[in-house]
């Protein structure tokens, strides 16, 4: 019933906006309700006689006719003031990224001040291994969007806004003016999860993404690095517990695997099979991280996990789903 906690300064005004509609519309359920059952015990037939007939009263007609004009002009107004802060756009952003949409991922590019496409880094993820974006707290993020292919939707439920992203027309390379735009400022530090709202194909469902909103410096630190060829993670995500995990037989060692809320950390996975598997791990069937296949026997892989929200996650072999086996729960608090 409650949207989410907003993280951005304009989800802030639509989660008012969210109040107000939200109040008025139970004020106005409450009243006519309360109407209805008085009129249910007020005017119950007790015998055969006719109630007494009225014919119209120019008050009442009046208030209940003013009553819903001053409430559609008071949420017209409230809706004309927040969409005009969702759409505002700053002279000069702090990041610019150019967001590509394709079947079924996201492409992050980061478009460097300097001006010199050399400088610039681009994050593309996969169905298996979806990318993060990285942004500074407190500062504006402009988002420039087009799609490759179909029509996609950008959506980060914190965010309390989502963004249609359209494939420039007749194929061509896409220009300012075919870009959809976003803009944002993230008000907390932490790890949101993001998706495609636009069913899209097969691997909808797959279409997703994080962002991982950090200080200033730590920005900096992770796009320094990442340009020089290093993947890391950021904020230090990379110094977090490590997670051992091993798959034997179809089967993993252990079903049951526990980390700190808000904190990156290593899976350590081990494949002392013949067979390909990985790791994905899973919110209800939102994938929020997935690492890439390995095949054994004793082959490992270091998969770098972001920091997730608290809860029960599942984790399991993408390429061995089906078997209940390679199935447990990962549990962050």
């Amino acid at each position: 019933m409650v949207p989410p906690s907003p993280e951005t300064e304009s989800a802030k005004n639509v989660f008012v906006l969210y109040i107000v509609v939200f109040g008025m519309g139970l004020a106005v359920f409450v009243g006519v309700e309360a109407f209805i059952v008085y009129a249910v015990f007020r005017y119950r037939r007790r015998d055969d006689r006719l109630p007494q007939q009225l014919h119209g009263n120019t008050l009442i007609e009046i208030v209940w006719t003013a009553i819903p004009t001053v409430i559609v002009l008071i949420l017209f107004a409230v809706s004309m003031v927040t969409l005009g802060s969702m759409n505002a756009t700053a002279a000069s952003p702090g990041v610019t990224i150019d967001v590509t949409g394709f079947q079924w991922q996201w492409q992050f590019h980061y478009v460097d001040d300097d001006g010199n496409p050399d400088n610039d880094y681009t994050v593309i993820g996969s169905p298996a291994s979806p990318p993060t974006m990285v942004v500074p707290v407190g500062e504006v993020v402009h988002l420039n969007l087009t799609s490759a292919d179909v029509i996609h939707s950008f959506y980060v439920p914190h965010f309390l806004i989502k963004r249609d992203v359209f494939p420039p027309s007749g194929g061509q390379q896409p220009n300012e003016q075919q870009f959809n735009n976003l803009e944002f400022t993230v008000s907390e530090a932490g790890t949101y999860s993001g998706q495609c709202a636009e069913f899209c194909g097969d691997l909808h469902a797959r279409m997703t993404f994080s962002v991982e909103a950090v200080a200033r410096a730590d920005y900096d630190q992770w796009l320094e690095r990442a340009k020089a060829g290093e993947t890391p993670a950021p904020s230090g995500q990379q110094e977090g517990a490590v997670l051992d995990l091993t798959a034997q037989n179809i089967a993993f060692d252990t079903q049951e695997l526990s980390a700190a809320a808000g904190q990156g950390f290593t899976i350590h996975f081990t494949n002392a099979d013949t067979v390909p598997h990985d790791v994905a791990i899973y919110q209800g069937d939102t994938l929020v991280f997935g690492g890439d296949p390995i095949t054994g026997p004793d082959a490992t892989a270091d998969y770098q996990v972001p920091a997730l929200e608290p809860g029960e996650y599942t984790f399991l072999c993408t390429i061995h789903a089906t078997v209940p086996a390679m199935h447990g729960t990962l549990t962050v608090e």
